[in-house]
């Protein structure tokens, strides 16, 4: 009888074992299985199920909704991951686009898909882009007839219609002298693709950092960075509007003597002082090749070491913006200037 009260004592104790090492996962699970039901951390509420098909893959997006959106005016709450984003300017479809995440529609989306260099790997793909008419002067009407779910331009856009677009879907505002970087987190945040954006920044970096190496001796050589206003007079952008220039974000490019550090007008003969050894139009393609063509029969103009050397490059007018689409195209042609 000893014996078999012995042996009940100790059966006992191992049900109170087993039981305590099936606890609850967060107290007790040093791997860090995913949280159960109704944790902080899992705020959709669903159970956490076993079998191993329910686990997300590690590149599969995770995204927490709703969320808060910390913009460059304030915070915008999303309670949902939007489906229909419309951006009132097209600088922001590059961001959208490269996270395969395409607004629904954009101000002047027909020119910028038809036309901007960046967008050009997607003109004709399954996104279609409504025109919403004007970048500059936002169709309220128009951007109610789209029935959008998120809203997005840059700080300083709509401030006269902020009210009424707001009543129409939550409005995100971006900074325009933001970061490309900062900027596309921003854009990752509101679609909930945030691992495709710091995958997407990674890889532009290194990108950056080949067309440098790849340049090699021509980091020696001097890049005027130009844009051209009606009348066919160049603009210098400024050392500190472009990352062309940057050392340590950029390219790395060297500044002509006597260039500007912030945008505003050049003359020739400003620019026969500089003498760069490369000049880069950065506009609109016709309006470029329009600009160089008044000019051809200037003496200041036909000395220019640029000139003499055919060194007058033109970039697309889309590359003006800096977005991590323009960042790309622009590593991409001064490796192919390197291997020339």
């Amino acid at each position: 009888m000893n014996r078999l009260i012995g042996l009940m004592a100790v059966f006992i104790i191992l049900a109170g074992i087993l039981a305590g090492c099936a606890g609850s996962p967060g107290d007790n699970d040093p791997v860090g299985n995913a949280p159960a039901a109704n944790d902080a951390s899992n705020p959709s509420g669903e159970a956490h199920r076993a079998d191993n098909d329910a686990e997300p893959s590690e590149s599969e997006e995770k995204p927490a909704w709703p969320r808060t959106i910390t913009d460059a005016v304030g915070e915008v709450v999303l309670e949902k991951p939007p489906q229909r984003v419309v951006v009132l300017h097209p600088l922001y479809l590059d961001y959208f686009f490269a996270l395969g995440k395409p607004p629904i529609a954009s101000g002047n989306a027909e020119i910028a898909m038809a036309e901007y260099e960046t967008l050009q790997s997607y003109a004709g793909s399954s996104a279609d882009v409504i025109d919403l008419g004007s970048g500059r002067d936002v169709n309220l009407e128009k951007v109610m007839e789209v029935d959008p779910d998120v809203i997005v331009t840059f700080k300083g856009h709509i401030d006269a219609l902020y009210d009424e677009l707001s009543k129409v879907a939550p409005v995100i505002q971006i900074d325009y002298s933001d970061t490309w970087e900062d900027t596309m987190r921003l854009c990752a945040e509101i679609t909930g693709k945030e691992q495709v954006a710091e995958q997407y920044i990674q890889e532009t970096k290194a990108l950056i950092e080949e067309a440098k190496v790849k340049l090699g001796e021509l980091q020696e050589k001097s890049f005027a960075l130009f844009r051209v206003d009606s009348k066919a007079n160049f603009g210098a952008q400024g050392t500190k509007n472009t990352i062309y220039y940057d050392v340590e974000l950029g390219f790395g490019l060297q500044v002509p003597a006597g260039y500007p550090e912030d945008n505003g007008p050049i003359s020739l003969e400003a620019l026969s002082e500089m003498n760069p050894d490369y000049i880069i139009l950065q506009h609109n393609v016709d309006v470029a090749q329009a600009a160089i063509k008044e000019k051809e029969s200037l003496a200041v103009w036909n000395a220019l070491e640029a000139v003499k050397n055919d060194q007058v490059l033109i970039f697309d007018n889309s590359l003006n913006s800096g977005s991590v689409l323009a960042v790309r195209i622009a590593a991409e042609k001064f490796m192919a200037l390197a291997a020339q």
